[in-house]
C-alpha cells in the first residue's frame, strides 16, 4: 500500500463546467408589529448600568432576565414585545402593591428602593409601542356592533376584541375599561 494517494490529494476546484454551490444564509426581516425592539437592547441596558453602577436599574433588568429565562422554560416563552409588555406591566403591578405594604409598615427606605425600580419598569414600558387607544376604541365598536342584542355581554366583547388585538402590546386596564362602559351604555 502506497503512502501517496494521488486520489485523495485531487482537489475539486471549480470549474465552468461544474457549478459552485455555496450554502448562504439568508435573513428575512419582518415588519409586523410583533417584532422584538426592547427585548434585544436588555444585554446592552444590564452593561451600561453596570458600567454607571446604578443598582436599582441594574437589579430590575437582572430580575427582567431571570423572568425571562424562566418563562423560556414554559410553553409561552417571551420572545416579543408584546410578552415583555404585559412582563413589565406585571412587574409594575408587584412593584405597587410591594410600595403600598412598605407605606403602611412605614418602611421608607424600601419605598424609596422600590421606587427607583418602579421608574426603571415604567420607563421599559414606555418605550414599547402599544397599540393606539383610538384603534381600540374602534375594535370594540365593530365587536359590539357585530354581536346581536342578546349577547353583549361583558365576556363575550373581552374575548373578541382580545383575539383582535393577540401578540401586540396593549393596556389591559384601559382594554377593560372601555368595554365595560360601551357595553354599559348599550
Amino acid at each position: 500500500m502506497s503512502l501517496f494517494r494521488p486520489n485523495l490529494l485531487r482537489v475539486g476546484l471549480p470549474s465552468a463546467s461544474r457549478p459552485l454551490c455555496l450554502r448562504t444564509a439568508v435573513r428575512f426581516s419582518s415588519t409586523s408589529t410583533s417584532e422584538a425592539i426592547i427585548l434585544p437592547r436588555l444585554q446592552s441596558d444590564l452593561k451600561n448600568a453596570m458600567r454607571a453602577k446604578n443598582k436599582p436599574a441594574l437589579n430590575t433588568i437582572r430580575a427582567l432576565q431571570a423572568e425571562i429565562i424562566n418563562a423560556s422554560k414554559t410553553a409561552k416563552p417571551i420572545t416579543t414585545d408584546g410578552a415583555f409588555y404585559s412582563l413589565v406591566q406585571k412587574q409594575i403591578k408587584a412593584s405597587n402593591t410591594a410600595i403600598g405594604e412598605f407605606q403602611a409598615a412605614k418602611r421608607d427606605d424600601l419605598v424609596a428602593k422600590e421606587q427607583e425600580q418602579l421608574d426603571v419598569l415604567q420607563k421599559y414600558a414606555d418605550e414599547i409601542p402599544k397599540v393606539a387607544e383610538s384603534e381600540i376604541d374602534d375594535m370594540i365598536e365593530k365587536v359590539v356592533a357585530g354581536l346581536e342584542e342578546g349577547k353583549r355581554s361583558f365576556g363575550a366583547v373581552m374575548g373578541k376584541v382580545m383575539g383582535a388585538i393577540s401578540g401586540r402590546p396593549h393596556d389591559v386596564e384601559y382594554v377593560t375599561k372601555k368595554i365595560q362602559e360601551t357595553v354599559g351604555k348599550k
